[in-house]
């Protein structure tokens, strides 16, 4: 059976399609840039893989809120997301 060893390593934009003005606790903010990478190692019918990724930190702010109770006037939301991944499949 033979063995393979591999490194991954990645970036992700993706644009904000939600206005700034209607800015909730709920949507945060959306995250635009992320890193990733990677490593996968296979033998046989077994193939286990692990990965980290990061969402850099967004931070967006309003003024005026473009809700209609205006409850979120003057606010700001940050966020970040990390996440670290373990896999393993088998091969039948």
């Amino acid at each position: 059976m033979a063995e393979a060893f591999e490194l991954r390593g990645g970036y992700s934009y993706a644009t904000d399609p939600v206005p700034s003005s209607t800015l909730t606790p709920m949507t945060a903010a959306i995250l635009q840039n992320t890193l990733g990478t990677g490593v996968g190692y296979s033998h046989g019918h077994y193939r286990y893989d692990f990965t980290y990724q990061v969402q850099l930190p967004a931070t967006q702010r309003v003024g005026q809120s473009g809700l209609l109770a205006g409850e979120y006037n003057n606010s700001q939301v940050n966020v970040m997301v990390q996440s670290l991944t373990l896999s393993t499949r088998i091969r039948f």
